[in-house]
């Protein structure tokens, strides 16, 4: 199984969600759901705009887990 690891990421960057929500232009709820770990229906433009926002690549917010 893939996640999105951005609790991970964002802490590395020291950016709040409200920060990532506000600059990707994405809802607080969709940035809150992923650093929770909550399965989100994401679309690859949605990793592209956190991962911009970030300064890092998508791959690096992603990370493969044993189910």
């Amino acid at each position: 199984m893939v996640i999105v690891n951005l609790f991970k990421v964002k802490w590395n960057k020291r950016y709040t969600g409200k920060e990532i929500a506000q600059a990707s232009g994405l809802s607080t709820t969709t940035i809150t759901k992923l650093m929770k770990g909550e399965h989100v229906d994401l679309k690859l433009s949605t990793l592209e705009k956190i991962a911009k926002f970030l300064n890092c690549n998508v791959k690096d917010i992603l990370e493969e887990v044993p189910d």
